[in-house]
């Protein structure tokens, strides 16, 4: 649901004098998508996870430079502290990622209740919502983003397949690579992976991340279709006589 800069919804005269574009439907599942009886990842959680893995970047970059551009001391002194903010920034952002969605471990069923039942009221207001356009117009939308939606599960099929049922294992793999040569004290060796190991694991997290923002498109082109199909399948309510 579209909310102002007061924090308040659009009254039913400005709703009325809209026009039903994809421009209005994601700022409603945008009002969805903000609302939730979880907390939120908070600024130090984000950023933590930013400056790992942006530390390990760097960490792999640099231990790549050859001695002309990057004195052997100093690369040692840049692996260790790439590999301390890469560590200490995952570790911070997991533990507050966890302790954040602890709620949903210790009451799992409960929790995932009371969720559905604050999504399910603001769900069936953006359907009221949407039944005040005319039906043609939600017919043509649905069907122009059903044809998106099935074209672009076509496309990513042919690159990712089935990354959504992957999960973590590309990130864990692309750790393995970094780690796998590494043993305790042997800070050196962390990064030491070699030019083609580099790439290969630069390669895995972009294509991870890259697939992950188009799994989250598709799944919002998924919200799209099920919104326009309960304005049209579900029973409308019955309008008055007219006097």
């Amino acid at each position: 649901m579209d909310m102002q800069a007061g924090g308040e919804l659009d009254s039913p005269a400005e709703t009325d004098s809209q026009e039903l574009t994809f421009h209005w439907l994601y700022q409603r599942v945008q009002g969805l998508v903000e609302h939730s009886i979880y907390p939120k990842a908070g600024r130090v959680e984000r950023w933590a996870f930013r400056v790992g893995a942006l530390s390990a970047a760097i960490g792999i970059l640099g231990s790549q430079l050859p001695d002309r551009w990057l004195p052997l001391t100093a690369a040692l002194l840049l692996v260790r502290v790439c590999l301390a903010m890469e560590i200490g920034g995952f570790a911070i952002g997991g533990v507050l990622a966890a302790r954040r969605g602890i709620r949903q471990f210790v009451q799992p069923r409960l929790s995932h209740a009371q969720e559905m039942d604050g999504e399910f009221s603001r769900w069936q207001a953006v359907i009221a919502e949407l039944r005040g356009f005319p039906r043609v117009e939600r017919e043509r939308r649905l069907k122009y983003v059903s044809h998106l939606r099935t074209s672009m599960i076509e496309r990513m099929g042919l690159i990712y397949g089935g990354l959504q049922r992957l999960g973590p294992f590309p990130l864990l793999i692309a750790l393995y690579l970094q780690f796998r040569g590494w043993q305790w004290g042997d800070w050196a060796s962390a990064f030491d992976v070699g030019a083609l190991g580099a790439f290969l694991i630069y390669a895995l997290v972009l294509l991870y991340l890259a697939g992950w923002m188009l799994i989250g498109l598709r799944t919002r082109l998924d919200t799209y279709v099920a919104l326009l199909e309960g304005s049209i399948h579900e029973p409308e309510p019955s309008q008055p006589a007219p006097l």
